[in-house]
């Protein structure tokens, strides 16, 4: 009962509200770029989309983006008069296609020389989006942008509802989308099963144990995988997507397992008499995992066949969460209250090849850090005072970006 106490307990920590998108880093030095709309009339959708699209190349990153609405046609080798001085310019002309979706004609010029122009089609106007990333991911790679595969994926959260009740919700990384998966009951832990996102795995809390489902998007179809008293969570998915790491307490105190989704069966990992939990995947093969054996959450590792442990983050307290891609581990650590005023955690990026660590955050409280698939992003969930956001980290141009969280109480996140 102790274990499904804390349980409950971490799942209420995060709290929503709103925000208002911001760029952490500048943009000095970056060509000026203007948005156009050469819709055949000026509509809520068409200035909508010019709105996520300024978001989605800001986070680009190869210009300065002009953000300011403007009308202009099409073919016209010139900039509107309110965007005289942009070096680009960004146009989309949106359209019925004639069967009840989407047309999106967009160009890209160069003083006045087309560089990019592909027509799409958006079947679903509630993804439009989906839409504005898929043309921001064809435009950076146009350029020779840092990768940006991450950009088009999903986010997978839990949204709490009142005691008791929570919801699965689907979204894109701005959170402008928002689709409820699952609802009715009480979940945790929601994790994406393989990288095409169309199978989720969750902790329903509304079983007699608490037990991990696995769950079809298109069918709705769901899969009890394991039940364990006290704790049950998926806390990563192998890269072939065959294998998991699992948090299951069926003698009362949580510990790591391997569950094997071909044979079903499952090996213990850890044998603590403390707590262990969020156990990763790291790419020499070994399983990085929280644990309380210095008296304080902290950050160890273990080869799946060997029975040693090893410490591997030894700056900051409170290391209560992790994500790890290949050989480099992005954590959450306490700050020294002589340099930081108030509770303040920011992210840390460790390179376990050379030791080196970089913090990533600089104030407020930064949980929940999430590796994209490509190891070129962190996606996480910030907080600073009553304000609480969505941050992305983009390495490859070494800058951040905070988006608004309007959705309440957030348990987990995905990606």
């Amino acid at each position: 009962m102790k274990i499904v106490f804390l349980f409950l307990t971490l799942i209420q920590l995060l709290w929503g509200a709103d925000a208002t998108i911001e760029v952490v880093k500048g943009v000095e030095g970056l060509a000026p770029l203007a948005i156009e709309d050469s819709s055949l009339q000026s509509s809520e959708m068409s200035q909508k989309f010019a709105k996520m699209l300024a978001a989605d190349m800001n986070v680009v990153s190869l210009f300065s983006v002009d953000e300011s609405y403007a009308m202009s046609v099409f073919d016209s080798p010139t900039p509107s008069v309110a965007h005289k001085d942009a070096q680009y310019l960004l146009r989309y002309r949106l359209s019925n296609d004639g069967s009840g979706g989407i047309k999106a004609d967009i160009k890209l010029l160069q003083n006045g020389r087309e560089l990019f122009f592909k027509s799409y089609v958006l079947k679903q106007s509630e993804m439009l989006v989906f839409l504005s990333h898929s043309i921001a991911y064809d435009i950076n790679a146009k350029m020779g942008g840092s990768p940006i595969d991450w950009i088009k994926r999903k986010v997978l959260f839990i949204r709490l509802t009142s005691p008791r009740h929570s919801e699965i919700v689907a979204s894109d990384y701005t959170l402008s989308y928002q689709k409820v998966i699952l609802k009715g009951g009480m979940y945790g832990f929601a994790k994406w099963a393989n990288r095409e996102q169309s199978d989720l795995y969750f902790t329903s809390l509304t079983d007699f144990k608490p037990t991990i489902y696995k769950m079809n998007l298109l069918s709705g179809k769901k899969e009890k995988i394991i039940s364990s008293d006290g704790m049950a969570v998926c806390s990563d998915v192998s890269e072939d997507a065959k294998r998991l790491l699992l948090t299951l307490a069926p003698d009362g105190q949580p510990d790591i397992y391997l569950y094997d989704l071909v044979s079903g069966n499952k090996t213990r990992i850890t044998d603590y008499s403390g707590i262990d939990v969020n156990g990763q995947f790291m790419g020499d093969g070994s399983v990085a995992f929280v644990s309380n054996r210095l008296g304080y959450p902290n950050i160890f590792s273990k080869q799946m066949n060997s029975s040693g442990i090893s410490q591997l983050v030894y700056q900051g307290k409170n290391n209560s969460s992790l994500s790890a891609y290949k050989n480099f581990l992005v954590y959450k650590a306490r700050e020294n209250s002589a340099t930081f005023t108030g509770n303040s955690f920011n992210l840390h990026l460790l390179s376990l090849n050379s030791g080196n660590v970089k913090r990533l955050t600089a104030s407020g409280e930064n949980d929940f850090p999430r590796f994209s698939p490509d190891g070129e992003a962190i996606l996480y969930i910030k907080q600073e005072g009553p304000r609480s956001s969505i941050g992305v980290i983009r390495f490859g141009v070494n800058k951040s970006f905070i988006f608004p969280l309007k959705m309440g109480r957030i348990q987990s996140i995905d990606w």
